[in-house]
């Protein structure tokens, strides 16, 4: 007599293997998401920290024989021309922020949510630091320090 073995799997073989890949999928999905977010934080911090060069830079050359600042909100940043920030000027420049992040605390010397560069030298009064942190959580922080001598770190 010949027995008629099948080979195959059994449908508990098959469930056992998809919960494992279920879960395995959860926990890489999970770890992608968290750098996503970190790196918006990252490339958010970088660009506000470009607009602050760049403001001093334009300042330091003096064009249009201006002097130029920086103004901040929790979701944009503005390059501004002149010694106030006005909304309305056409030569803004805007800057918005990542959805994902937010700028939540603005630290600055004397209370004020704009940086103002002095021509030929480029330092500034209003030094102190501005913190963005993702907006789904508020742990996740990093901090810009404008000096008094208009550096950034």
């Amino acid at each position: 007599m010949k027995k008629n073995r099948t080979r195959g799997f059994t449908l508990i073989e098959m469930l056992v293997v998809l919960s494992i890949g279920a879960i395995l999928l959860f926990m890489v999905s999970g770890a992608f998401s968290k750098a996503t977010y970190r790196e918006a934080l990252d490339k958010q911090t970088a660009i506000i920290i470009s607009l602050l060069e760049q403001a001093r830079s334009q300042t330091l050359s003096t064009k249009d024989d201006q002097s130029y600042g920086v103004h901040f909100e929790a979701t944009k940043a503005v390059i501004f021309s002149g010694t106030t920030y006005s909304a309305s000027a056409p030569s803004n420049v805007v800057e918005l922020v990542n959805p994902l992040v937010r700028i939540s605390t603005i630290t600055l010397a004397g209370g004020v949510s704009d940086i103002l560069f002095q021509r030929l030298t480029g330092e500034t009064s209003q030094s102190g630091t501005r913190t963005l942190s993702l907006a789904a959580s508020s742990t996740q922080t990093k901090t810009i320090t404008v000096f008094a001598t208009g550096l950034t770190q």
